[in-house]
């Protein structure tokens, strides 16, 4: 996944706690707008997903953590329990198996029946599923401003 990073060697000391407040303040408000350009594209837009239980809006999260010579903010979403958005944000083109499993039908040969319980065997589809890039995008979109945000909030700093 597409990774943007600012690397500086800044010695955070007495003297530097207003740089530090004020880039604190700018990763955690540039954190907060990624977070929300990511519900954005998966929610709206297009490339969307259709909003059916909200677990993937849910599953999204921004957190800033800091120690003592850096401070970072992350934005993710998914995980074990939204294994789906790895296939939306990257496509997926081969193979799948497919389990055996239950399958109630309402309708045969075109005609209405009472429901009804069908197993099905095990076995494999091809898949052709296009990538939507709704993280990536949210990342460059919001990317392209980092560099000068850093930089006005360390102007701040100093002038402050």
């Amino acid at each position: 996944m597409s990774d943007y990073r600012v690397d500086a060697d800044v010695d955070f000391n007495d003297i530097n706690d207003r740089v530090r407040t004020e880039i604190r303040r700018t990763i955690n408000a540039l954190t907060g707008r990624l977070h929300r350009t990511v519900n954005r594209n998966l929610l709206s837009g297009d490339p969307y997903l259709k909003a059916d239980s909200g677990r993937l809006h849910q599953s999204t999260f921004g957190k800033v953590e800091e120690g003592k010579d850096f401070i970072e903010g992350t934005v993710g979403a998914g995980g074990a329990n939204i294994r789906y958005l790895f296939t939306h944000e990257f496509g997926l083109h081969g193979t799948l198996g497919v389990k055996a499993h239950l399958r109630t039908i309402k309708q045969a040969f075109g005609r209405s029946i009472s429901p009804k319980q069908v197993a099905i065997k095990a076995h494999s589809r091809v898949v052709n599923f296009r990538e939507r890039q709704m993280l990536r995008d949210a990342l460059e979109e919001v990317g392209k401003i980092v560099p000068k945000n850093i930089d006005a909030a360390i102007q701040r700093g100093l002038s402050g």
